[in-house]
């Protein structure tokens, strides 16, 4: 909560949470459908980029606590909360009497873009879930009731499909390093049980097509991916990934050379910190799972890393928790000194409540143009489409905003005659004088023209 306090409600947001949270918005309230999601009249009135099911969940909040721009906040922070309940929970299956479930998290939280992800409505926040439950379903099904958490392993690989496509099925190989570094099962049980787990998954997907608007969606959503992964770039090396995995990594890496230094230091043995290193191999190649296939698409982002940093966090805590077990019975919980540990936690979290309640009338980012839109939407109707520049139209964050904050949409084809033109001020010319009027506002980088009537008559 420190960390993020200043963003966590500041005005401001990455464009794709943006988009997503304006989608979110527009089927909470009946523009577009969940098949047919709709951004705006002049940008993906239909979005076919991702699947619909993150946007219906986060729709159901606007539904319910109405259209403020907090709301994609706190269902962004509550995707991280329950991701941090799913690693717990998946803790405990592995370590039984271990009461260091925090361990985990801790490793997890220090990866930078988790905390970046908390404020800024990235769908793999709700992607990371599904996989999570998957891993945590596999994981209780063999222990108990197999058939059925195998089945909702593989239905929760459905739903992570539905939400981001097929980045979900990284699960799919958690069986094979179960048995290639436990051998726990035998090899013919591990083959059934990933067969089990594609037939799950797949299964409903396949069922879907049994209704229109799936039907009509999925194959445009499929054709876009596999050209995405093809010909999309926004990397300048293919192995930006790993470099940028290995950023994130590092302070959990950190946490764990001090616990070397520590124990070198006192003399201490080393042999406990290996007792786990076969499970924490297990999580360790799962979460490499998810990264190396991100090589074979010049179209990379830290953000794609949200949903393997779970399984790194598990795999550095089963390494370190030994050692930390040990250290924890040397505490004396009715010391003076862990009195004063509980009072800062207390104190810790009540500050980054109250510091993100007082920085929420703050600017994350785009400060300027979020100030000169606030202006010029008092001046503009709910629903409606102005016109911009032509040289405007790529600038997506404002198209972002005008669609999330009144539901405006942005027109470059100023053939289309709508009554207001939105310019940037450094693009202004004289010759739009000829047909518009300047609307006098108290802005800094943009414009307001509102078309004269003898414009309209012609």
């Amino acid at each position: 909560m420190l960390i993020i306090c200043h963003s966590l409600l500041s005005d401001g947001m990455f464009l794709d949470g943006t988009i997503y949270a304006t989608i979110s918005r527009n089927m909470a309230s009946g523009l577009g459908t969940f098949w047919k999601p709709h951004f705006s009249d002049t940008l993906f009135p239909v979005f076919t980029e991702h699947p619909p099911l993150a946007f219906g969940l986060e729709g159901i909040l606007f539904k319910v606590f109405g259209d403020s721009r907090f709301v994609e906040r706190f269902y962004s922070l509550m995707t991280i909360l329950i991701t941090a309940m799913i690693i717990v929970l998946i803790w405990r299956l592995i370590m039984k009497k271990s009461s260091t479930a925090w361990l985990p998290v801790l490793f997890w939280i220090t990866m930078g873009t988790v905390a970046w992800s908390s404020v800024n409505n990235m769908l793999e926040s709700t992607l990371v879930i599904f996989i999570g439950l998957s891993v945590l379903f596999y994981l209780k099904s063999q222990q108990s009731s197999r058939w059925v958490f195998l089945l909702l392993a593989g239905l929760m690989l459905s739903l992570g499909f539905l939400t981001k496509g097929f980045v979900t099925f990284t699960p799919l190989a958690f069986p094979f390093f179960l048995w290639l570094f436990l051998r726990n099962n035998k090899f013919s049980s591990m083959v059934l049980d990933t067969v089990i787990l594609l037939i799950s998954a797949i299964l409903p997907l396949i069922l879907l097509f049994l209704f229109t608007g799936a039907r009509e969606f999925l194959p445009k959503y499929i054709a876009f991916a596999v050209n995405k992964i093809s010909e999309g770039v926004t990397i300048y090396s293919r192995y930006y990934i790993l470099k940028r995995l290995l950023m994130e990594l590092l302070p959990a890496i950190g946490i764990i050379l001090i616990l070397v230094l520590y124990k070198w230091k006192n003399k201490l043995s080393f042999q406990n910190m290996s007792s786990n290193l076969r499970p924490a191999l297990v999580f360790f190649s799962l979460g490499m799972a998810g990264v190396l296939p991100i090589l074979t698409t010049m179209d990379q982002s830290a953000y794609f890393l949200l949903t393997s940093f779970p399984f790194f966090a598990v795999s550095f805590g089963l390494i370190v928790n030994p050692s930390i077990e040990i250290l924890i019975e040397r505490i004396n919980y009715n010391s003076n000194g862990y009195r004063l540990f509980k009072l800062f936690g207390v104190l810790a979290l009540s500050a980054g409540i109250i510091l993100s309640v007082y920085f929420s009338g703050d600017f994350n980012r785009d400060e300027n143009k979020l100030k000169d839109m606030r202006v010029i939407l008092i001046q503009l109707k709910e629903n409606s489409t102005i016109n911009i520049l032509p040289e405007m139209y790529v600038d997506w964050s404002l198209h972002a905003y005008y669609a999330r904050y009144k539901n405006v949409s942005l027109d470059q084809d100023l053939n289309n005659r709508h009554e207001y033109l939105l310019i940037r001020t450094s693009l202004y010319s004289d010759t739009i004088n000829n047909r518009f009027d300047r609307i006098n506002l108290e802005t800094k980088e943009f414009e307001l023209f509102r078309r004269k009537t003898s414009d309209n008559r012609e």
